[in-house]
Formats: structure tokens, C-alpha cells, sequence
């Protein structure tokens, strides 16, 4: 969870995926290291729509590719969402109907 948990900051609402927002993070190389044993970077803010600005070029993925981009002007919003199906937990305590 690279927004942390959602108690530890009450500036921030907790990361939720269908509420529309865009939570920004910040890392350093150490917080991003950090990110395999449970730790998180520092929130920066929550946002509906984002814009980056670059003024040399960046390395970058699209589409999991590698590129790079060029000095640049990037918009970022939400486009759509789909709906999910997920599979309800089994629970331990109640008996299989096979036995």
C-alpha cells in the first residue's frame, strides 16, 4: 500500500478505487526500496485531474514499455471505469458440502 494506512494522516482521505481520485506519492530512492517491506512514500495530494509538467526529456513506461519522453506537457484524468467481479472468501468454519 503505497499511500500507507489509512489512519496514520487525517489530511488525506483513505485511497479508495471508485471515488474518482488520483492520489499523488512521492518517493525517494530509499521510500521506494521501502515499498518491498511495507513501507510508503509521502503523500502529496489527492486530486480528480493532474497536470505534469517536464522541462528535459524522462525516462518512462507506457503501456509497461520503456521510453523516453521528451520535454512535455502531460494531462492526467480519469477517463472510465469498469466494474469488477471478485470471488467471495471461503470461510474455515463452515463445512464443505462434499463431506
Amino acid at each position: 500500500m503505497p499511500w500507507g494506512n489509512p489512519g496514520e494522516h487525517h489530511d488525506f482521505e483513505p485511497q479508495r478505487h471508485d471515488d474518482g481520485c488520483i492520489e499523488v506519492i512521492g518517493f525517494t530512492m530509499t521510500s521506494l526500496a521501502a515499498l518491498q517491506v511495507g513501507g510508503h512514500g509521502e503523500r502529496l495530494c489527492q486530486c480528480r485531474q493532474g497536470v505534469l509538467t517536464t522541462s528535459k526529456a524522462i525516462p518512462m513506461q507506457v503501456d509497461g514499455e520503456p521510453c523516453k519522453l521528451a520535454a512535455s506537457c502531460i494531462h492526467i484524468s480519469l477517463r472510465n471505469q469498469a466494474n469488477m467481479v471478485q470471488k467471495t472468501k471461503r470461510r474455515n468454519s463452515m463445512p464443505l458440502l462434499n463431506e
